[in-house]
């Protein structure tokens, strides 16, 4: 198990830029080397690319070890790239969504799916590509699961003003134990501040001693 304390363009929102599984880990292109020799140390396959030629990839983009679902902005050259760094190990679709933020619209790992109200008419190519069910459920205040919550296949944490019952309805979809959580140093959205997958977390910066004990804790990192 690996866990790591970075920040990327000189910031802390690690999941705001990188999104990863448990082969590969998506980076924005210019990153700086120490982050990216980290990324080379503890991923098998490191893919450099921008989504709508943005950075943003954590924002643009939800994925899962058997799928990555891709906003309808991306160019038709960044798709064809990515096809071909991962060719047929997993599934690859665009999301014909007027809202292109998947990432902060999709909570998911390998046993389930939660997607915000806006995408519930795309539920079907979702739950396709990802090979889970998917289920339409908000929690914390907004309609981002995905911002609000970090999840492997091990476990989930998500925002702390969620209540009893948003664990357990999170629970349930994603067949993982979930608590709550806050990153770097207080911040709720949870999503924006880490990247994770079954074996290794790199996690903001600002992140204190308390908060990653729980994080590491509950997603058995």
């Amino acid at each position: 198990m690996v866990i790591i304390k970075s920040k990327i363009f000189g910031v802390y929102s690690i999941g705001v830029y990188l999104a990863a599984n448990n082969s590969w880990v998506l980076y924005p292109l210019n990153i700086d080397q120490n982050l990216l020799l980290k990324l080379k140390e503890n991923f098998d396959l490191l893919i450099p690319i921008n989504i709508n030629r943005s950075p943003l990839l954590g924002v643009y983009v939800a994925l899962n070890n058997k799928g990555i679902l891709l906003p309808r902005i991306v160019y038709d050259e960044e798709f064809k790239k990515l096809k071909r760094e991962v060719g047929d190990s997993v599934q690859i679709e665009v999301v014909n969504s007027l809202d292109n933020a998947l990432g902060n619209m999709i909570l998911c790992n390998d046993k389930g799916a939660i997607i915000s109200s806006l995408l519930k008419n795309h539920q079907k190519v979702i739950k396709d590509v990802l090979d889970v069910e998917v289920n339409v459920f908000e929690f914390g205040g907004n309609q981002l699961p995905g911002s609000n919550g970090i999840t492997n296949s091990h476990g989930c944490c998500i925002h702390p003003l969620s209540t009893d019952e948003d664990v357990d309805v999170v629970s349930d979809y994603l067949k993982v134990h979930v608590d709550l959580s806050t990153i770097n140093r207080g911040i709720p959205y949870l999503g924006s501040g880490a990247i994770v997958n079954d074996t290794t977390g790199i996690f903001g910066l600002l992140s204190t001693g308390p908060e990653l004990m729980r994080l590491t804790n509950v997603l058995h990192l």
